[in-house]
């Protein structure tokens, strides 16, 4: 059985990085998450680097915010496995950063839905 990590090495906490992503990587939107990505060379033995937002003008309230990031890696955690062997398979690195884009929470059981969405729809369209 494939035990669901998300370590250290795979969390985008390099501002350079960060900021090639926003700027020059290509962005799908599965409403309220929208991804943006990019394939970059990164460290070795990681597929992928992700980064989560939850911008201050759609949720005001930093419990609210900080509780919809961490449903958001929570979900991540339990959906990369097939996404990261695809990309091992492709023998290609890339680094994710997703936004929640709304005022509204959401349920887990929605936000995980729309993650996979997303990281599906990002490999289809740029992949």
């Amino acid at each position: 059985m494939k035990q669901h990590t998300f370590r250290k090495p795979e969390r985008l906490c390099s501002r350079d990085r960060i900021r090639k992503v926003l700027s020059t990587g290509r962005s799908v939107q599965v409403s309220p998450v929208r991804l943006i990505g990019s394939y970059m060379q990164l460290e070795p033995n990681v597929r992928a680097q992700v980064a989560f937002s939850v911008p201050r003008r759609s949720m005001k309230r930093a419990v609210d915010r900080n509780r919809m990031k961490r449903l958001m890696r929570e979900a991540y955690r339990l959906s990369n496995a097939p996404r990261l062997e695809q990309l091992q398979a492709s023998d290609r690195q890339c680094a994710w950063f997703f936004m929640y884009r709304s005022a509204e929470r959401i349920p887990f059981n929605e936000v995980l839905d729309k993650i996979c969405q997303a990281m599906d729809r990002w490999i289809l369209e740029h992949g």
